[in-house]
């Protein structure tokens, strides 16, 4: 799924980060730890990011089994990325149900209303919450609301940098109940600063230094 030796990032400061090789295979939760600054997010960013303003040089660096510069805007058919505070990504301006038949719309997908129901019940979500502005929903509502648009895109990988960060603890357990019960469908890579909550949750924790 991931392959990356010798990846370095190089920032227009001259600022760079170089990691070790890290290797995700196809259907793998792992969970990606490490101090403050250490490039947790540049990681992601550099690979996933949507404004990504810095530079990267590798061996090799390869997503779905293509070198990522030539994957290049063909990944996002196959990527869900949720950055840090992606929630504050909602257009104020429609309703959560258009921001779902947008996602749909956009990623060619065929509608399924059971679906949807089926995967606003499982992050505790009422269905009258659809009629909502993002402006009317809490931080965790929102946090669950992001969740469920990636997750209806039926990503092959699923990225998620901190989803744990400013929320409650019941959101965070709904997060983790339903992060368990999708795990087996897809490639999830997820950052976070908590190591216990990423060692309980994933499959492995690559520690980045």
């Amino acid at each position: 799924m991931i392959n990356l030796k010798d990846y370095k990032i190089i920032y227009k400061d001259n600022k760079s980060i170089e990691f070790n090789d890290i290797v995700i295979e196809n259907g793998e939760f792992v969970g990606l730890s490490g101090d403050s600054g250490c490039g947790k997010t540049s990681l992601l960013n550099s690979l996933f990011g949507y404004n990504f303003t810095g530079s990267i040089l590798y061996t090799k660096a390869e997503v779905l089994g293509k070198d990522i510069n030539v994957l290049g805007k063909e990944k996002y058919k196959f990527i869900s990325y949720n950055p840090q505070f992606s929630q504050d990504a909602l257009n104020p301006k429609i309703c959560i149900r258009d921001h779902i038949d947008l996602t749909i719309s956009s990623n060619n997908i065929k509608y399924d209303e059971e679906r949807i129901k089926a995967t606003l019940d499982s992050l505790n979500l009422k269905e009258e919450l659809l009629k909502s502005y993002p402006y009317m929903l809490s931080g965790g509502q929102k946090q669950r609301i992001v969740l469920l648009l990636s997750v209806i895109k039926n990503p092959r990988l699923l990225v998620l940098d901190e989803p744990s960060s400013a929320i409650d603890a019941l959101t965070l357990k709904i997060i983790v109940e339903f992060l368990n019960k999708i795990r087996e469908q897809r490639t999830i890579i997820m950052v976070s600063h908590n190591y216990d909550f990423l060692n309980k949750l994933s499959d492995r924790v690559i520690k980045l230094s």
